[in-house]
């Protein structure tokens, strides 16, 4: 008893300095060991569920919000206006020069044969007492520091420069369920989900979130929609939730994980009241984007201390989906444009945020009424916006999206390259009718085409992801449209890929 109030202590004061703590000799499965060890029973016990006690610091954030929000021109960086109209006269092709000058490629690969990254996977979800959900998943690469972490439904790893994997950094649950390369089935009730937060930096941030059986629990964390004053858990400590932060630079060298025999590095993961959500402003503050609805955004400290709202002034609602909001990080800061707004702004400080561009459509703006009551054609409408080190892509249609407007033929499908710095504007040619089968053309070094619906920019540089299953696609959708020599190439690739490979191609 005395250990467990020692502990219990301890962790309480760890709680109330914000403080998530990377550790190199944790399992980051959690398994019942642990469970037991949180509690500070380290006994292990066959038939006693383990007890879990959520730390209590006795702070109840205050109620509203600390700051008045500043939203102005930064005289030193005025916004950029981006005039956007269908593209006219001679139109470049979409090359990779565009965007860069240097590619390098790292074949990623887990230790486990029978393991695999999702390409297209079916990832299904069944819900007690009938009903599922579902959709198609892709494993996502992103850098952390000068190694590489992937993220999907099955959990968060870790792997070096040269694509060798180093550990499970946490590891999502689900026993007893069917998965394989093409569909994965969960059973909602023993489902237990690791999610890849943010990442800035050396450091990235991680939940884990035992659901049991909640489904609005699941759909907040999946929609990633959850306030920051949300508690996701009841009295008797039914929905656990984990938080925990890896920082590599503070990360001891290890040998890869499937070489190990006593030792599993993983993350140290603390449990918490409130799922962390938003994205880092600074260690200490984070920023939520609302996709829709009011406020725009809000700032919150890691105590849960709401710091600022911050207005939206274009707040619609109706039956349809036109428009698509979207966040990103870029020279190591956070911009965001929510939904029929046409400025995206720059996170300037927890109660600050600057225009940075400015969309101009003319007299082709979908505005929040027409594209609530779906009065969409003729409109331009974003429809996908990619960041790089010097350009911006603005991928936008003339009309709504949808399967029954593609079928009518009434979207078409445009795309513009901004200038960072200027905003002037260049056409491109997709040479596609439609953005989900549009390839980059890699001129640079004359290798692999880049899907650009498989492209993810991070701070500026390009990161293109290759399985043995996103080969074979690129090969099915664009027959005629590769050069024979790269679909030979390419098809031998695809042949040769494991389902437990992925190749990672970058571009700076």
């Amino acid at each position: 008893m005395k250990k467990f109030l020692i502990y219990f202590v301890i962790l309480t004061h760890i709680f109330g300095q914000l403080s998530l703590f990377s550790c190199g000799n944790r399992n980051p499965n959690l398994s019942r060991n642990q469970l037991l060890e949180l509690a500070g029973d380290t006994t292990p016990k066959a038939d006693e569920k383990p007890a879990f006690v959520f730390p209590d610091t006795g702070y109840v954030p205050p109620v509203g919000t600390k700051y008045t929000e500043i939203r102005s021109v930064d005289p030193a960086s005025p916004p950029i206006t981006l005039k956007v109209s269908i593209p006219q006269g001679t139109m470049k092709p979409l090359k990779l020069s565009l965007f860069g000058s240097k590619v390098e490629y790292v074949k990623l690969r887990l230790p486990d044969e029978n393991d695999f990254f999702l390409s297209d996977t079916r990832t299904s979800i069944y819900y007690e007492g009938g009903g599922s959900s579902g959709n198609s998943s892709y494993t996502k690469v992103n850098r952390l520091g000068n190694h590489f972490v992937t993220s999907d439904a099955l959990g968060v790893r870790l792997f070096d420069p040269t694509g060798k994997f180093v550990q499970n950094l946490l590891l999502s649950e689900f026993e007893g369920q069917e998965r394989n390369v093409h569909d994965i089935k969960i059973d909602f009730k023993s489902y237990k989900r690791a999610t890849l937060m943010d990442i800035s930096g050396t450091r990235c941030f991680l939940t884990f979130v035992d659901f049991e059986g909640d489904v609005k629990a699941y759909r907040h964390l999946t929609i990633n929609f959850v306030h920051p004053r949300d508690t996701l858990y009841d009295k008797n400590g039914k929905k656990k939730i984990w938080a925990g932060e890896f920082d590599l630079a503070k990360r001891p060298i290890f040998t890869p994980q499937s070489e190990m025999t006593d030792l599993t590095p993983g993350v140290e993961m603390s449990p918490v009241r409130l799922l962390p959500t938003g994205m880092f402003i600074d260690d200490n503050t984070r920023f939520k984007f609302w996709l829709v609805g009011n406020p725009i955004g809000v700032s919150f400290n890691n105590m849960g201390d709401t710091l600022c709202k911050f207005t939206n002034y274009v707040e619609s609602s109706g039956a349809y989906v036109s428009d698509r909001p979207f966040s990103y990080r870029t020279d190591g800061m956070l911009f965001f444009r929510q939904e029929h707004n046409d400025t995206i702004f720059r996170v300037q400080s927890a109660n600050r945020i600057v225009p940075a561009y400015r969309f101009d459509f003319g007299d082709k703006r979908l505005t929040p009424s027409e594209g609530a009551t779906n009065k969409t054609q003729g409109k331009l409408i974003p429809w996908n916006w990619l960041v790089f080190k010097n350009s911006m892509l603005l991928i936008f249609s003339e009309g709504r999206d949808c399967p029954i407007c593609r079928t009518r033929n009434e979207v078409t499908f445009h795309c513009l390259l901004f200038d960072k710095q200027t905003g002037q504007p260049t056409a491109i040619d997709m040479r596609s009718r439609y953005p989900d089968n549009i390839l980059i053309e890699n001129d640079i070094d004359g290798g692999l085409p880049i899907p650009l619906n498989s492209l993810h920019t991070q701070d500026g540089g390009i990161l293109a992801t290759y399985t043995k299953g996103q080969m074979e696609e690129i090969l099915k959708n664009n027959s005629g449209n590769i050069p024979p020599e790269t679909a030979s190439k390419l098809k031998t690739m695809a042949e040769s890929m494991k389902q437990n490979e992925m190749l990672v191609m970058t571009v700076e």
